[in-house]
This record gives structure tokens, sequence and C-alpha cells, in this order.
């Protein structure tokens, strides 16, 4: 599958990096040449440096035979453009954009964003559900920038499989927020095993994300 990245920095970099270790065809646009550069070398990714809200930026990125185009900014202005260009004038197959103002998600929805994503939304299902504030709080200090909210699968490889989560040293900073277990969604408790195919979705500090995905995925490091 052809996933091209458009806009963001710090949740880019760590996303592109996911979809990449899975097996995905992976392109970033991004309007920052060091940013870019610095991405390619470090994850092998390919890049292109302009402009994703210009149409010339997106045909040079092949956006119209990717199959899906991700707008992934901080700006939902500049996510919903995004999507517009690459439906309209791309004729891409599926967009997804990142909604940083749930109140804006109705509005991506019927312009036709095939997908929208909500991680202020996400939080706050999770924290009304489970009351998970308190250990948010606790074990993660929030401000802009310093929170990632990530996916790790649990695969044969990884040195957690089976184990409970009151075993893994999780390093500092960081939380298995739930766990998508085929059809179901679980809040662990220190009692849960992982269990191979388990999605964990993690909150983590920006300095210990890839350690944790590391630990739990069973994947080295970069």
């Amino acid at each position: 599958m052809n996933i091209l990245l458009v806009g963001g920095h710090t949740r880019t970099r760590y996303l592109a990096a996911a979809l990449k270790a899975r097996g995905y065809h992976v392109r970033v646009v991004g309007d920052d040449y060091g940013w870019c550069k610095k991405l390619a070398d470090d994850y092998e990714v390919e890049t292109v440096c302009g402009d994703g809200t210009d149409p010339l930026t997106l045909k040079e990125a092949a956006a119209d035979k990717m199959d899906m185009i991700a707008a992934v900014s901080g700006k939902d202005a500049f996510n919903l453009l995004v999507c517009e260009i690459a439906k309209k004038q791309m004729l891409t197959r599926k967009t997804l954009a990142v909604v940083n103002d749930p109140k804006n998600q109705k509005l991506f929805e019927e312009l036709g964003v095939d997908k929208c994503v909500s991680f202020t939304r996400f939080l706050e299902d999770r924290i009304e559900q489970e009351e998970i504030a308190d250990h948010i709080c606790r074990y993660l200090p929030i401000a802009d920038g310093r929170v990632v909210v990530c996916e790790a699968i649990i695969d044969a490889d990884s040195k957690v499989l089976n184990r409970k989560l009151w075993e893994i040293p999780l390093p500092p900073q960081s939380i298995i927020g739930c766990i998508i277990r085929e059809d179901q969604t679980l809040i662990p408790q220190g009692n849960t095993q992982l269990e191979e195919g388990d999605h964990a979705v993690i909150l983590s500090s920006a300095e210990s994300v890839d350690e944790v995905t590391a630990l739990l995925s069973g994947h080295k490091k970069r």
C-alpha cells in the first residue's frame, strides 16, 4: 500500500517509521528542507519538500498514484485543504485527516474526508469510560509537543508476549492506555496479559516513544 503523509513534524516522524516497519511504502511532504532531509536519512523515507496545499507539490510527490493521502499537521484548515485537493484534483481513492479541534470533525466528514482522526476525542472517550485521567497526569507531563499517541503490535518476536503489564519495564513517562484485541477495546490493568496480535495504544513522552514501541513490538530501535 502506498501512503503519502502531508504536514506535521514529530507526529509525522513516528507515523512514517511505524508504517514503514509494517511494510507500507511511505512518502512524506514537508515544508522544511532540513527536517525532510533528516527524516529521509534517519528512516530511509522518501520526502518531497514543499507546500502540501500546492497541487504541484502533491503532483511531484505522486499523490495521484497513492492509495491514501493522510494530512497530519496541527492545523485543521491545512489538513482539510490537502484532502480536498487530493480528492478533487489527484483523484486519490482514500483520504485521512487529523482533526485537532473535535468540533471540526463533522465538517470534515460532510466535505468528503474518508477518515477523521481526533486524538483529543480519543483521549476524552478513554478518560470518561475508564477514569484514567489520574494515570495520565501522574506519568505524562501534558504539554504541546511532549505527548505522543502511537500504536505497537504485539507479535511473535515481542519480548513482552504473554507477560502481564506489571511485569513489563516500561520506560519513564509512558503508559499503555488501551489494548485493541480483535473486536474488543480493553482498558488494561496490572494483571492484563499481552497476547499475540494485540494492538497496544501508547501514550508517551516524545523522548521515550521509540524505546517503548521497540520494547512492545519486538523491533529494534532505529
